[in-house]
């Protein structure tokens, strides 16, 4: 038997499909478009997060030496084994006086940082004393002052002072530290040597603070001053 026209199955109600309406792809696909935004906004305050975080640009300022201005010069600081070209060291013989020494630190990096503390004492060290162990070989002795290695006359705030607690340091500045120190003991185990080869800066960029090391360019060198335990016959005391 043939077919006739109206025996033919058709889909649904034998209506032709829906058109899609004109543009309504184009409206779904930039409906996404704010997700994509917010997702690249959310990556750049990370990364700037992270730069953030890890930002400590302080490094060796290029000067050093024995005396600062208005400070403890010390007795007999000397610079030695500066044959040639040599930098040599900084000896400091025993005494038990206070005295000075002058680092610098300095900022290449494009922020300035606002300099929190210096000390001849790493961090592990700092938290020892704070427990009542005695530093070893060299205690601060006092508040560290600054000074400005170059400034231009309309500098704006002061140029030194003395406490470096709180100062900012400019991309591009750098300054001299006065470091006050003094030794664990006048007297030293006979024959034997110690000595500091860097010291410390807590820097802080915006909510984020480092403690950097920063090497000193003549390292110090001196008697290893007496320890508890050590026994008089194996000690010198200055007279």
């Amino acid at each position: 038997m043939a077919l006739t026209e109206s025996a033919v199955n058709q889909p649904g109600n034998g209506e032709p499909p829906a058109a899609e309406p004109p543009g309504s792809r184009r409206r779904s696909q930039w409906r996404w478009w704010p997700l994509g935004v917010g997702a690249l906004l959310a990556a750049a305050v990370i990364v700037l997060a992270v730069l953030a975080a890890t930002y400590q640009p302080v490094q060796f300022g290029g000067e050093w030496g024995g005396r600062f201005p208005g400070m403890p010069a010390g007795t007999g600081i000397r610079a030695v084994n500066t044959f040639g070209l040599a930098t040599g060291q900084t000896y400091i013989p025993p005494q038990s006086g206070v005295f000075t020494i002058a680092e610098s630190i300095y900022n290449p990096g494009p922020e300035a940082v606002t300099i929190e503390a210096v000390s001849i004492l790493s961090p592990q060290q700092q938290a020892e004393s704070a427990h009542g162990i005695t530093p070893w070989p060299l205690i601060p002795a006092g508040p560290v002052h600054w000074m400005l290695e170059w400034h231009s006359p309309d500098q704006a705030g002061p140029v030194s002072g003395t406490s470096v607690v709180g100062v900012s340091l400019a991309s591009g500045q750098a300054m001299t530290l006065g470091i006050p120190l003094r030794m664990r003991s006048a007297c030293y185990i006979t024959g034997s040597w110690t000595g500091a080869d860097a010291f410390y800066v807590k820097e802080r960029f915006l909510v984020f603070t480092h403690w950097t090391a920063v090497q000193i360019q003549s390292p110090l060198v001196l008697r290893q001053p007496d320890d508890t335990g050590v026994p008089a016959s194996d000690l010198t005391c200055p007279k």
